[in-house]
This record gives structure tokens, C-alpha cells and sequence, in this order.
């Protein structure tokens, strides 16, 4: 009798284990990976001559070179391809002309983020060479000889026309 009660307080001590042990393994997941889970960017094509997309917490998306260069980052909004060009608009995190973001927190940046209807353009040739330009110390990016932008949008269109981007490769907001 005395051994059949210390069995079952053994066995209740394990399954309260198990059960911890269960609880921790479910907050550990929903609290570090669960966003790529109900990530919109999953499955995004190959842009091609080893131009691809990357995102790195399923929150924003960047345009990266064979070699994992950023090329564009902040949030792309809208793009196409074809075998020469890669057109895209985005808006990036500083927002030109709103001011105070820094004092913003996270979620009222957010907030006006969501809230901004601010684009920018920009166009990849990608088949010219890829070289490193140089720096821009103001926008705090590398610059690219092959990468153009980011414009207004008259600016892109105008530049799109001198670079001979086809008129059938169009972004939605043209």
C-alpha cells in the first residue's frame, strides 16, 4: 500500500513535469517564431540573375544582389520584373516630412507608417555590372551603379523613360 502511494505521487510529480515542460515549449514558440508563420512574404519569386527577396522578420522586404547586398530595403509595396529591370515602390521608415519620429515609440511610429501614403521608386538594371559607388551619408545606404532611386514619382517615370524600361513593365500605382 505504502509503495502504490509513493508510485502515484512519483507519477503526479512527472506528469506536472510534462505538463511545465509542455507550457514552456508552447510560449517559447509563440513568442520567437510564430510571426513566419503568418508571414505574408513566404513564396516570393526569384527576381532573377541572382536578384532575390529577403526579409528578415516577416515585417519588412528588401531586394537583395547573389551576395546578400541590400540593393532596396525598407518596405516594398509593389514591384514586377522582367529579364533586364526590376521596378519597385516603397516607402521607407523615415518618412520625409514628418517630423518627431524619434521621439515616436514604437507604435506610434508604426501608426504613421500605416497611416503615410509616401512612395518612392526605384529601378534595378540587372544587367549592368554591380558595383559599389560609394556611400550616402545623408540616406545612410550604400549606393550601386546599377540601382536608380529612390524618386518621386515624376522623377521615375522620366528616369524610366531614359533607361528604356519597356512601357508593359508597370507598377500598380502608374
Amino acid at each position: 500500500m505504502l509503495n502504490l502511494l509513493v508510485q502515484q505521487k512519483f507519477q503526479n510529480k512527472m506528469n506536472r513535469k510534462k505538463y511545465l515542460f509542455a507550457i514552456i515549449v508552447l510560449f517559447a514558440f509563440l513568442f520567437s517564431g510564430c510571426d513566419y508563420i503568418f508571414c505574408k512574404y513566404k513564396n516570393l519569386p526569384d527576381l532573377g540573375n541572382g536578384y532575390k527577396f529577403e526579409t528578415s522578420d516577416c515585417k519588412t522586404l528588401a531586394i537583395v544582389n547573389h551576395n546578400n547586398t541590400v540593393m532596396v530595403m525598407g518596405v516594398i509595396l509593389n514591384y514586377t520584373f522582367d529579364s533586364t529591370f526590376i521596378i519597385a515602390a516603397q516607402r521607407p521608415w523615415e518618412i520625409p516630412g514628418v517630423g518627431g519620429l524619434d521621439t515616436l515609440t514604437y507604435r506610434e511610429r508604426n501608426k504613421v507608417f500605416e497611416e503615410s501614403t509616401f512612395l518612392q521608386y526605384w529601378i534595378l538594371n540587372k544587367k549592368e555590372k554591380n558595383i559599389n559607388i560609394g556611400y550616402d551619408s545623408i540616406k545612410k545606404r550604400a549606393k550601386y551603379s546599377n540601382v536608380y532611386g529612390p524618386f518621386t514619382k515624376d522623377e521615375y517615370l522620366e528616369k524610366r523613360e531614359e533607361l528604356g524600361v519597356p512601357k508593359e513593365l508597370k507598377l500598380e500605382q502608374e
